[in-house]
């Protein structure tokens, strides 16, 4: 079955003998693991660690970050820090902590997701080591609010990487202009406006 994807950014997708059907829109991991070793080196660090969310997108992010820095060169991991997927109570705690093992690594790479970010900061916050860190966060955080909501203080002057994104002239105003009339091609299009109007047609 073909498939487009508008944010599937898992870099194994790439493989076309694995996934001969699927295009995206977005590009794989790899490119942002490679625009954060770029942003690190032009910030002049030499050391720093990473953080992953246990999975996928976490655990393949920072392992493109490892690559890429290794082919860049002179840059040192510090510590690579996995998230587990059900974190127990006091694991950001403990994940502070072990930032703290190396504190001269004030730089740290983040590829995880949203919930796991807000838990970092606030675990950041609770041990008064706000600014302490410099934080460069993947995609998963880029322009959102919500991770840094009421955090702020423990995410000041973080760098998030994120796609390019551009307006298609015109399509807005095509989009809001449909209607049951003129929209028959679509087959679920009367699903989608009994949902979004809250009726039975």
């Amino acid at each position: 079955i073909p498939q487009i994807s508008y944010a599937s950014t898992a870099p194994e997708l790439s493989d076309p003998a694995r996934y001969e059907y699927f295009s995206r829109v977005v590009p794989p991991d790899s490119y942002q693991a490679q625009a954060m070793v770029d942003v690190v080196r032009a910030l002049g660090w030499s050391y720093v660690s990473t953080l992953a969310s246990e999975g996928n997108y976490g655990e393949s992010g920072v392992e493109a970050f490892v690559q890429s820095s290794r082919e860049a060169g002179g840059l040192c991991i510090a510590q690579s820090i996995k998230i587990p997927r059900e974190p127990r109570p006091g694991e950001f705690a403990k994940v502070i902590k072990r930032l703290m093992e190396t504190s001269t690594a004030r730089g740290v790479v983040l590829f995880a997701n949203e919930d796991d970010i807000r838990r970092v900061l606030e675990a950041a916050a609770s041990a008064n080591l706000s600014g302490h860190f410099s934080w460069v966060g993947s995609d998963s955080w880029g322009a959102k609010m919500a991770p840094v909501a009421g955090l702020e203080a423990a995410a000041r002057g973080a760098i998030t990487i994120l796609p390019k994104r551009t307006s298609v002239p015109g399509f807005d105003e095509y989009f809001t202009s449909r209607s049951l009339e003129n929209n028959r091609r679509n087959l679920w299009f009367h699903e989608f406006w009994e949902d979004d109007f809250n009726c039975r047609l």
